[in-house]
């Protein structure tokens, strides 16, 4: 009897220690193994380089703010090509205008921080629209990687226009407001600068999109326009279009004749630049393998030479300068009537 109960009681213990020896010894086919939970070994490569092995292993997306086929589409698709080249990759365009840049900046904003979407991120979208529009993002809501070019402006009249020269539309703008049309901001801040110092009227006209802008100046429905040198040199070179100013900080190239508005002796200028960013969110060892392809993709010659044949200003900034720039004049606009601008 003593006997049997001894045996039961082996038994017992046995049964009781089984799962102990099946846990220690390796994961069984009934239960699962747990997770080790420990912190990994030591390693000597920064904890977070990992994010930046192998990238990239697949297309990149590039949203431009802007429709196809403009200024800043043409130079950022070359752009693309050259980043595309110096990271042994590819680059695919997307085109999302609308809301005057706006719409695209958004689409970037919210877009997974990987390092997979990059995004046109011209300045007024960034440091003056924000202002206007119910926008959902700020500079705080991305990571910029370069500047890569300069928008140049000019105030211009079809070839028929009664305007032969600025003095002509400045003065009649004195005698009843003028229409001028652009397709955003800051545009209309430079006409505003002009008639305060002159006493005319200018009134803004926004076009959905540059093609409009030109078919209305060149069929006389809007007496003149605010242009870059992108979308109107062409008719400038022509002659279907006539130059009176530059806007910009230089003559354009089309007509090295024409003066500058700061050359006429106004205190007045419409400059704004290309750049790309990435969301904010994007890991510092991606962003910096960006930065150094934006820099490589700069000095690329057919780049180059796309911004010439489109009459474009290149111009580069490193990411920190291009940020520096989009928050001192974020700051700037913050005191701006644009309601009186038009």
């Amino acid at each position: 009897m003593k006997t049997r109960t001894k045996l039961l009681s082996l038994l017992l213990c046995a049964a009781m220690l089984l799962p102990l020896f099946a846990c220690s010894g390796g994961q069984s086919a009934g239960t699962p193994a747990p997770k080790d939970t420990s912190a990994p070994a030591a390693s000597s490569a920064p904890a977070a380089s990992g994010a930046a092995e192998g990238y990239p292993d697949r297309v990149i997306t590039m949203i431009v703010n802007y429709s196809a086929g403009g200024g800043t589409d043409l130079s950022a698709r070359a752009f693309g090509d050259a980043i595309a080249k110096a990271l042994g990759g590819n680059i695919t365009v997307t085109n999302l205008p609308g809301g005057t840049g706006s719409l695209g900046v958004t689409e970037l904003a919210n877009s997974k921080a990987d390092g997979y979407t990059i995004g046109v991120a011209t300045l007024a979208p960034l440091a003056l629209v924000p202002y206007q529009l119910d926008v959902t993002y700020t500079p705080d809501s991305f990571q910029y990687l370069c500047a890569f070019g300069q928008y140049g402006y000019g105030i211009v009249v079809a070839k028929d226009s009664p305007y032969q020269t600025l003095d002509d539309l400045i003065e009649a703008a004195k005698e009843s407001p003028i229409s001028f049309g652009a397709t955003g901001y800051p545009q209309p801040l430079t006409m505003k600068d002009l008639g305060a110092e002159t006493g005319a009227q200018f009134s803004f006209v926004q076009y959905p999109s540059t093609t409009d802008c030109v078919a209305d100046v060149l069929g006389g429905f809007v007496p003149c326009a605010l242009g870059d040198m992108a979308s109107f040199a062409a008719y400038v070179k022509s002659g279907d279009m006539r130059l009176l100013a530059s806007a910009h900080s230089q003559r354009w190239d089309v007509a090295p004749e024409v003066e500058t508005l700061q050359e006429m002796g106004y205190n007045a200028v419409c400059d704004s630049y290309m750049g790309l960013c990435v969301p904010a969110d994007t890991p510092d060892e991606i962003v910096e393998v960006l930065r150094d392809a934006c820099a490589t993709a700069f000095e690329d010659a057919a780049f180059q030479e796309i911004m010439t044949n489109t009459n474009q200003a290149p111009a580069y900034m490193t990411g920190d300068e291009y940020e520096a720039l989009v928050r001192e004049y974020y700051e700037l606009y913050s005191t701006v009537d644009f309601e009186s601008a038009g």
